[in-house]
C-alpha cells in the first residue's frame, strides 16, 4: 500500500519536531536577502525554501524568474475488487506494456501514458482498453472499485531538477522524477537535506542542475 508507507513516513516526520501546514502556496518571492512565501493573504519569511511539488513545481518557480519545460506524464489505473489472492505478485504483460500488481485494496492494472498537461478531463477511452485489456488478460477480475489518474512531473531529458536555483541560492528544488517519483524520493529528499546542510558530497550532481534549461 503505498498510502500506507507515506502515511508511515509522515508520522516519522511528525514525530521527529516536523510542522505541517495544508495550504496552497501563491507565490515566492525576495525581499533583499530575506525569502518569502505567500499564502492565504499571509506571507511568511523563511532562510531557505525547497520547492518540491511535482507537476505544479513550475508555477511555483515561475513567480522567482526560473521556468522549466515541465509537462505532465498522465498515468491511469484501475483497482479490481480483490479475488481470493487470483495474484499474490506482479505480472507484466510485454506485448501491452501494461501491470497488474496485488495491493492491499485490490489488484491495480496501469501501463500508459499521455502526455496532456494538467487541465484536461481523464481519458475515458484509456480507462476503456486498461480495463478490456485487463479482462482477456485475466478474466477472472472482479468488479472495478476504482478508476484515477495520476499527474507524473516530466522534463525533455527524462532526469529530474535536484539543487539550488539559478537565480536564488537559498531555493532548491527537487521535482521532474517521472514516473519514479514514490522510487526516487527518499535519495533526492536526502540529497537536497545535505546542501541544505552545505554538506560536502562526492555526489556529481550537474546533469540535474536548474542550469541546464537556460
Amino acid at each position: 500500500s503505498p498510502l500506507r508507507i507515506t502515511q508511515k513516513i509522515f508520522d516519522n516526520f511528525i514525530k521527529n519536531g516536523g510542522h505541517f501546514v495544508l495550504s496552497k502556496i501563491d507565490s515566492i518571492f525576495r525581499n533583499s536577502d530575506s525569502l518569502f512565501l505567500r499564502y492565504n493573504g499571509r506571507e511568511c519569511q523563511f532562510d531557505k525554501i525547497v520547492v518540491a511539488a511535482g507537476v505544479w513545481s513550475n508555477e511555483l518557480s515561475k513567480t522567482i524568474g526560473d521556468n522549466f519545460p515541465l509537462d505532465t506524464e498522465r498515468g491511469y489505473h484501475i483497482v479490481f475488487e480483490n479475488n481470493n489472492n487470483l495474484l499474490t505478485h506482479p505480472v507484466g504483460w510485454a506485448k501491452t506494456g501494461f501491470y497488474m500488481t496485488p495491493m492491499k485494496d485490490g489488484i491495480r492494472v496501469a501501463g500508459t501514458v499521455e502526455i496532456a498537461g494538467l487541465k484536461k478531463p481523464m481519458n475515458k477511452n484509456i480507462l476503456s482498453m486498461i480495463e478490456k485489456t485487463a479482462r482477456k488478460i485475466l478474466p477472472q477480475l472482479g468488479k472495478v472499485k476504482s478508476e484515477w489518474m495520476g499527474f507524473r512531473p516530466s522534463l525533455p531529458d527524462f532526469l529530474p531538477v535536484i539543487g539550488p536555483s539559478k537565480n536564488h541560492k537559498n531555493i532548491f528544488y527537487s521535482f521532474g522524477h517521472h514516473h519514479l517519483g514514490w522510487t526516487l524520493g527518499p535519495i533526492s529528499g536526502k540529497i537536497i537535506s545535505g546542501m541544505i546542510a552545505e554538506e560536502n558530497t562526492n555526489l556529481n550532481l550537474e546533469p540535474y542542475s536548474s542550469k541546464r534549461f537556460g
